[in-house]
């Protein structure tokens, strides 16, 4: 008669673990990260008050938002003029790999024309943002101020209007501005001092005015500043000449007063002025 066989406790113990484990791994390789629900609500609302559809075929916006190329870590699509557009990228990392945040949006030239909805502001975890060629309209919102992860912002040849909020100053990791050919009214804020690594400043036909701040002394990564056919006033401050980092500066049509500051000299490595 053959004697059925036993396993001592502790493998069996062993063997319960070990199953649990592999279970738990196989679940999380079958899980995909998903879309924030709020920035799915806040995007998918954008669009429709401006009325705006993508191509399925490179995006699709109706299903899950951060998949495909939207979720890929190659950003080249997302730069390229000949790629989707509108477009998003994600990062999908968050949340032990489970759950993905908007992080760049772009809707260029596409003729959207009314104000920015204030769903916009919502989306928090955005680094790049651009909305550059369209006929928005009205204010920039002082809930700007919450979207502290922006390094690239682009509102140029817009029909935008209002003096710039001073919310503006709350992107402390911004890169580049951009804002030219606009409506604006009223002074550069002297928040934007706070901008220590901005790179790059388009501010050339926006309609600010008025002297530059003091506190511009602070950006010392600028390489590009244009601020042509404003109405910026006063004189050429002195600290322009000592953005080191500065190769290509636009001041043309403007209402300066006094001699060009001597510490402009120093700028040997401009190669547009």
């Amino acid at each position: 008669m053959l004697r059925s066989l036993s396993l001592p406790p502790f493998l069996l113990v062993f063997a319960f673990f070990w199953g649990l484990v592999h279970v738990s791994q196989a679940q999380t390789h079958q899980t995909q990260a998903t879309t924030d629900p709020n920035e799915k609500r806040a995007l998918n609302s954008i669009f429709q008050q401006w009325g705006i559809s993508t191509n399925q075929e490179q995006w699709n916006i109706s299903g899950e938002l951060c998949s495909g190329a939207a979720s890929a870590t190659d950003t080249s699509d997302f730069d390229s003029l000949s790629g989707p557009n509108p477009y998003i990228k994600c990062v999908c990392t968050y949340s032990n790999n489970t759950l993905c945040h908007i992080t760049r949006l772009k809707v260029y030239a596409l003729d959207v024309v009314g104000v920015i909805p204030d769903e916009l502001w919502t989306l928090t975890f955005l680094t790049h943002l651009n909305l550059g060629q369209n006929d928005l309209t009205g204010p920039l919102s002082a809930s700007i101020g919450n979207l502290t992860s922006m390094q690239y912002l682009s509102f140029g040849i817009n029909a935008l209007s209002g003096e710039l909020p001073k919310e503006l100053g709350k992107l402390t990791d911004i890169r580049s501005f951009a804002i030219g050919s606009n409506n604006f009214s009223g002074p550069l804020p002297s928040e934007l001092g706070n901008w220590t690594k901005l790179e790059q400043f388009y501010i050339d036909s926006s309609g600010v005015s008025g002297e530059i701040p003091s506190t511009f002394a602070n950006l010392q990564n600028l390489a590009t500043v244009w601020a042509s056919d404003t109405e910026l006033t006063r004189r050429i401050p002195d600290f322009i000449g000592n953005w080191s980092k500065l190769t290509s500066l636009r001041f043309q049509g403007n209402s300066f007063g006094g001699p060009i500051p001597s510490s402009f000299s120093n700028r040997i490595a401009m190669t547009e002025l």
